[in-house]
């Protein structure tokens, strides 16, 4: 197991035990690790006798309606919840990827659990590993700690969330803690076929008309070395998809051979820019996302951009060309 500070990990296991009706949120656009994390918490907590509220900008997507749960997530409020009487992040590593909502809240973040390094610990408490490929590891190894009982549908929701972080099994980061959390986890009722089948062999036909769309922007440069795709506002209109059909395109330029860098750039009709960057290692691309304002892992990294999409693509493009030029062959 990944060594956490045993003192900050019996506060955090104190204060979420303190908490009768808690209120757990993760990140905008949530992913598979987002929507785990989230939901496996909730049943621990919730089988120890807690009342916890989930909450989610946008609400439950599709693709993960297939967990255990999902029907208890909800939209995220106006104001903090008045019957919660703790606020809990997960799996998000700025305070400001909680929601445009949230923002002006006065009420602080009690718990923060999460793996990515960038994560500059936002909460009074902050278990941050990134030791552990997805926070859905760090929950099992805190609830193992804890003594506390993994139902069948907390591993479910775990498994999903280690399961979709590590590329199912595949990035840089898997170690052999990493399989034996999962092995713990289907020991525990999770079901890796039927997950798998949720999670890799159910996109809608509008996700891979999307792809599509997509794949056909495809750029390679830095002789071949980096490679980009571009969504346009009216990739949705055309293709009928949403924003969450986004997750996973990038990966289909990340397996080209001999390639270093893969990057994905979402235009929005408001001007807006949002980057998806995943290295296979030898290129920490969390290094090229922050000092754009952006953060992540060395092998997976994010960047938004409020404005000047097109002037920002062309510096994020710079700044992965330098990374590579710097590389020993």
């Amino acid at each position: 197991m990944a060594l956490m500070d045993r003192s900050l990990v019996q506060k955090v296991i104190e204060r979420l035990s303190q908490a009768k009706a808690p209120a757990l949120f993760t990140h905008l656009r949530p992913d598979g690790d987002a929507f785990g994390s989230l939901l496996g918490l909730a049943h621990v907590l919730k089988d120890r006798g807690q009342t916890p509220t989930l909450h989610v900008e946008g609400s439950m997507i599709p693709m993960y309606r297939f967990l255990p749960g999902s029907d208890l997530v909800q939209e995220i409020p106006d104001q903090f919840p008045t019957a919660a009487d703790a606020f809990v992040v997960l799996d998000t590593s700025t305070r400001e990827r909680v929601g445009k909502k949230t923002v002006g809240w006065k009420q602080p973040v009690d718990v923060v659990i999460d793996h990515h390094v960038s994560n500059p610990g936002f909460g009074s408490l902050n278990l941050i590993v990134p030791e552990i490929p997805a926070t859905a590891g760090v929950l099992f190894q805190l609830f193992t700690t804890a003594g506390w009982k993994i139902s069948p549908a907390s591993a479910t929701c775990l498994y999903a969330g280690l399961s979709t972080d590590t590329g199912s099994f595949r990035y840089r980061g898997t170690n052999a803690q990493t399989l034996r959390i999962a092995a713990s986890l289907v020991e525990l009722g999770a079901d890796p076929s039927e997950i798998a089948k949720h999670c890799y062999l159910s996109i809608t036909k509008e996700r891979y008309h999307l792809k599509k769309l997509t794949s056909e922007t495809l750029s390679l440069k830095d002789n071949e070395k980096s490679g980009f795709l571009t969504i346009l506002p009216d990739f949705y209109s055309k293709s009928g998809a949403k924003s969450e059909d986004t997750e996973g395109i990038i990966e289909e330029v990340t397996s080209i051979q001999g390639l270093e860098v893969a990057s994905l750039f979402e235009f929005g009709s408001d001007g807006t820019l949002r980057v998806s960057l995943r290295s296979k290692g030898r290129v920490d691309v969390n290094a090229i996302a922050s000092p754009f304002g952006g953060g992540g892992h060395r092998a997976a990294a994010g960047i938004r951009f409020p404005k000047d999409a097109e002037k920002n693509r062309d510096l994020v493009l710079a700044a992965i060309s330098r990374a590579i030029a710097d590389l020993k062959d």
